[in-house]
């Protein structure tokens, strides 16, 4: 429960279509009879089809005419979109993207690409444009005709993997096939359901699992019945909303004031109206009710229907006769392949090993495991062969042997530092006096350092992706900067602050990143610093989700709304010596993925995504970047010379 706090009222419009006269009119009248509302939100196009209605716009984009209440809109496509928009995406190279809305003018945000909006605690999701094949795989041809990129697309993937409740998507395109299993005597007239919509809004709906869906572009509205989640209690609601001012009296505005999921109770969030209806995008679902009534289902039959159908609406590989729904058959349980496991446990009636007892490990290639082959070939980042689902995928004790368990063999043979059996686990060794990072080290070049603390220090990297590239490290050997101690931690902080503000200064975002392996060597923890021009900024939450996607996993995302819950979450995740690779972009939000033992990940995968971001992907390696110690002399001196002002410890 909300405590008896009130709920946040928000306003959602259809297409706007340069009508930003008429639009505000109605907020005004709106907010006056019914108000105060806290926001409005604007799905489908925003801008004209007409040249002649940009004139009308430009008074509100040049700050002349006001905006009388917070409004934001995805619709950047139409006549006249990229010359109004262009000072709004130059602000937004300057100062880095936010997934909070680039700011137009007082009151007007622009939701470029997409993400997650936090307004008054409601979560809310967004892809802005629409689907244009032609440029679904390249950014600038998709900021330029206001399509979706791919990239922004992945990152609503990855989005839809956390664990938080979205409460509202929202997404220009109706998703294709939202009729389905709804009351047919409620279509909207005039639109062919059948073949009206998206597939990309469609699968994303169904990953997200918003408590509101809201779209527009096809003129009409459209209040469609809750439907179940699969996979969840609460259920969705989709209403398209017809275009602002139009003659055919079709409602364009619709209000609504929903408590945040994050305040609800439990009980309260699973409740179900009566006319509520399986999942539109499930296996079955074009069954629809004709009989122009409304119908009480059976919710524990939907339950049942979602339950069996979820984990093979895309993926479904059975051929002939279709496999009784009261047994999986020999269908292959895809939440398993894809995340090592299976919230149903051994209730789940789709398979989990291989038959043989040897259970599918995370990673295998899905293709591969169903059906017997995989058109990628030895092309294919995923796993085909039974050999690398040995071992190795059970998970070891610290000071493992990873060659040795992988491949069945150790080049190093007897003089291996780590352990070739299960029975004689060994622990870590002690911090090695031949440790690079440890200030106290005779090993330590201490040309590349450029700041000392109290507890941490600051040093330029060894083959430095681009100048300005650093690294924080603690003073004291520790693993890793998630088990920093408090004092160490207070100081990085610091540390991370000031190289913030001076890249900021040089018309640059920073990104962090940490690639934590238990190794009984011992690691010492240290934090990579890469700059980045702003222009790039909003590349990289994209970037790393569909490299990390290529590479076979995912990220949790947690946004740093309360750095202090950020970092709770964090330790939640990783803490405990728990193996993990971590990105912070510029605006604070962390990509965090926990390592299973035997998991692999490229050793430089940071260091490739944001050498691919930069344009430079030779770079990917650090050992084609050395130096001689002349060189890093020289950018030692000059970041020294730049940090100066910013440096937490003079």
């Amino acid at each position: 429960m909300n405590g008896g706090k009130q709920a946040p009222r928000i306003l959602v419009f259809g297409d706007v279509l340069g009508r930003l006269d008429a639009l505000f009119k109605r907020v005004q009248s709106v907010n006056k009879s019914n108000g105060p509302f806290d926001a409005a939100l604007c799905v489908g196009q925003f801008f004209p089809e007409d040249e002649r209605w940009v004139e009308g716009m430009e008074g509100y984009f040049t700050g002349e005419k006001p905006v009388p209440l917070p409004t934001y809109f995805i619709g950047d496509y139409g006549e006249g979109a990229n010359s109004l928009l262009a000072p709004a995406r130059k602000t937004a190279l300057d100062l880095g993207f936010s997934m909070g809305g680039i700011p137009v003018c007082d009151n007007l945000f622009y939701l470029k690409g997409s993400g997650i909006l936090n307004l008054k605690g409601l979560r809310i999701a967004y892809l802005s444009g629409r689907y244009i094949p032609d440029v679904y795989q390249n950014a600038r041809g998709a900021e330029a005709s206001g399509g979706h990129f791919e990239d922004d697309v992945d990152a609503l993937r990855a989005i839809a993997d956390d664990k938080e409740i979205t409460d509202i998507f929202l997404s220009n395109e109706w998703p294709l096939g939202v009729h389905n299993a709804a009351d047919s005597s409620s279509d909207p007239n005039g639109i062919d359901l059948a073949s009206t919509g998206s597939d990309i809004a469609a699968e994303l709906a169904s990953l997200l699992k918003p408590r509101y869906h809201f779209a527009g572009s096809e003129g009409v509205f459209y209040a469609r019945e809750p439907y179940i989640n699969p996979d969840s209690t609460h259920v969705t609601r989709f209403i398209g909303v017809g275009a602002v001012g139009n003659d055919k009296k079709q409602k364009f505005a619709h209000a609504l004031a929903p408590t945040p999921a994050s305040e609800m109770s439990p009980l309260d969030l699973a409740a179900r109206p009566t006319n509520t209806t399986p999942s539109p995008y499930i296996k079955g679902a074009h069954n629809k009710s004709t009989t122009g009534t409304t119908q009480k289902r059976d919710v524990s039959q939907m339950d049942k229907a979602n339950e069996e159908n979820v984990q093979h609406w895309r993926y479904d590989t059975s051929q002939g006769k279709r496999q009784k729904r009261n047994d999986g058959g020999d269908r292959v349980c895809f939440e398993f392949v894809k995340q090592g496991s299976c919230s149903r446990g051994e209730t789940c009636k789709f398979k989990h090993d291989l038959g043989n007892g040897v259970p599918i490990p995370k990673g295998a290639c899905f293709d591969f495991v169903t059906k017997g082959r995989c058109e990628k070939g030895a092309d294919c980042r995923f796993k085909h062969s039974l050999e690398d689902w040995g071992p190795a995928e059970k998970a070891l004790p610290p000071g493992s042997c990873f060659d040795f368990f992988r491949k069945g063999q150790c080049e190093r043979g007897s003089e291996c530092r780590f352990s070739h059996s299960l029975d004689d686990p060994r622990p870590p060794r002690a911090p090695p006096s031949a440790c690079w990072f440890c200030l106290s080290s005779p090993n330590i070049e201490t040309h590349l350092v450029v700041s000392v603390g109290d507890h941490c220090y600051c040093a330029i990297a060894k083959g430095p992706l681009c100048p300005g590239h650093v690294l924080i490290l603690p003073i004291e050997h520790q693993p890793s900067i998630v088990s920093l101690p408090s004092d160490a931690e207070l100081e990085l902080d610091k540390y991370k602050h000031s190289i913030r503000e001076c890249f900021k200064k040089q018309g640059k975002a920073t990104i962090f990143f940490e690639r934590y392996l238990q190794l009984r060597a011992g690691t010492h923890a240290h934090l990579q610093a890469v700059p980045i021009p702003l222009s790039m900024a909003s590349l990289a939450l994209s970037s790393f989700v569909s490299s990390a996607k290529e590479v076979g996993f995912s990220f949790e995302v947690i946004h740093q709304d309360n750095d202090n819950e950020a970092k709770q979450r964090l330790k939640e995740l990783v803490g405990g010596g728990v193996n993990y690779f971590i990105v912070e972009l510029h605006e604070g939000t962390l990509l965090v993925h926990p390592l299973p033992q035997g998991e692999k990940l490229p050793m430089q995968f940071g260091r490739e995504v944001l050498a691919k971001i930069l344009g430079t992907p030779e770079r990917g390696d650090w050992k084609q970047c050395k130096l001689d110690v002349s060189e890093e002399t020289a950018l030692a001196d000059q970041f020294k010379e730049q940090f100066q002002e910013f440096d937490p410890m003079p």
